[in-house]
């Protein structure tokens, strides 16, 4: 009785992650070509670097910093313009829902800050 009243405990107020079904990105293999993973769903886990190109129709284009086995990658992630209002300061900690869209290229559909 315990037993069953702890897991539910443990299921109720654990914290929920929106990112712990995704498959994490192979940064190694995205970095060296892109394309193959056009259509897929990914979670990436990195640092906010720089906002590269800003358009009131398309979004941020920025640089994200993220951890490899063979050191730090920076890769392109697209912000469209319906997540304009989410504040990106450089240094910042990320989990970010990636959407593998056009040739690869990596548009977020969901950021969360972490601490």
């Amino acid at each position: 009785m315990f037993l069953a009243l702890g897991l539910g405990l443990f299921f109720l107020i654990r914290p929920s992650s929106s990112f712990q079904n995704l498959e994490r990105l192979d940064i190694e293999s995205y970095s060296e070509t892109a394309k193959p993973f056009t259509g897929g769903t990914y979670f990436v886990e990195g640092i906010m670097d720089n906002i590269l190109v800003s358009s009131s129709s398309k979004g941020r284009l920025v640089s994200v910093t993220v951890s490899s086995p063979k050191g730090l990658i920076l890769i392109p992630i697209l912000i469209p313009q319906n997540m304009g209002s989410f504040n990106l300061q450089k240094g910042q900690a990320l989990k970010i829902k990636v959407k593998a869209v056009d040739n690869g290229l990596l548009k977020a559909e969901k950021i969360e800050k972490t601490p």
